[in-house]
């Protein structure tokens, strides 16, 4: 008997099939902002802010003969920094067609692009907070950020070796450094490798896991780290850029080199010039221009109360 075959779906039966479209969107696109959500906001009025800095004489013993006269100190002076600030901005289309035409995900274009936009406005800013090393006029002018203001308790490694690594006794000798000028640091951001060190940190037992007792298992995540000299709260941080790092020697760059910082979180506002701004621009044809700014600047008000490990080994 001869082979039969029986065609069911012939090609163009497909012309008729619906499409299987889910009505989701999906993005895993990170956008924590760890620094900017846990320090202050206050309303600047200029676009380079300043304010004032001083500092007690160090401590001795004070006395003094019975019945001397009045020895008379200067005054303490005040020192001024500054900041300037930085406009951001995100502009987009959408044809008035795609706004009007049914879509998967989302009924609006223009807010779901909005949604998006804003998001993408917020890391920007997250990443010039922590990362811009320079305060300039010039146009466009940019703030500084952490790395630029973190000066006093700066540990630097400068060459590419071993001696790089983030270790426990390094990490509480920048702690014991802030305390000394008078700081109480409270808050570590770090990146994933080197948040990863300091979860393997072993000395005294001063880490605090997350520990799930129903399940019998521990959470290899440090939340806090308890020093001799207070305790702080530790952070992943997306955001921290790579640090720049010539060869040991110079010969040759290194890459996946971080900053973990040590920060005393109160000490540091966002100051908001132009509060952030969402508006549809004027038309100009068959389409919405929408655009999103504000204006601001990073304020470090005592910079000695914080401090960063630099350049770490991954």
């Amino acid at each position: 008997m001869a082979d039969q075959s029986t065609t069911y779906s012939p090609s163009t039966v497909t012309y008729s099939h619906r499409e299987d479209l889910d009505d989701v969107i999906t993005n895993i696109s990170p956008t924590d902002t760890v620094f900017m959500s846990n320090i202050g906001k206050t309303k600047i009025k200029s676009k380079y802010h300043e304010w004032l800095t001083d500092d007690l004489t160090t401590a001795a013993n004070c006395a003094v003969t019975e019945g001397n006269d009045a020895v008379l100190s200067d005054v303490i002076v005040q020192a001024r920094t500054g900041n300037y600030t930085q406009v951001a901005a995100k502009w987009f289309a959408v044809s008035d067609t795609l706004e009007a035409v049914d879509k998967a995900g989302r009924k609006s274009e223009i807010a779901y692009q909005t949604t998006l936009y804003l998001k993408m406005l917020a890391r920007d800013m997250e990443y010039g907070l922590i990362n811009n090393t320079t305060s300039t006029s010039t146009d466009p002018r940019s703030a500084n950020g952490l790395k630029g203001f973190l000066t006093t308790h700066d540990y630097n490694f400068t060459t590419g070796t071993a001696s790089t690594t983030l270790e426990e006794s390094k990490f509480n000798d920048v702690i014991e450094s802030i305390w000394t000028s008078g700081g109480n640091p409270n808050m570590v951001m770090a990146p994933a490798n080197l948040k990863r060190y300091i979860s393997a940190f072993t000395g005294n037992s001063k880490i605090t896991t997350n520990m799930d007792a129903e399940n019998k298992r521990i959470i290899l995540a440090v939340d806090y780290y308890e020093s001799d000299f207070g305790v702080v709260k530790v952070y992943a941080s997306r955001f921290i850029a790579e640090d720049s790092q010539a060869g040991d020697g110079g010969n040759g760059a290194l890459s996946g080199y971080y900053s973990c910082f040590i920060l005393e979180k109160e000490k540091f506002q966002l100051g908001v010039l132009k509060p952030l701004k969402t508006e549809k621009l004027a038309r100009t044809g068959l389409g919405q221009k929408i655009q999103m700014s504000t204006e601001y600047t990073l304020i470090s008000r005592q910079e000695k109360a914080s401090g960063v490990l630099e350049r770490c080994a991954p």
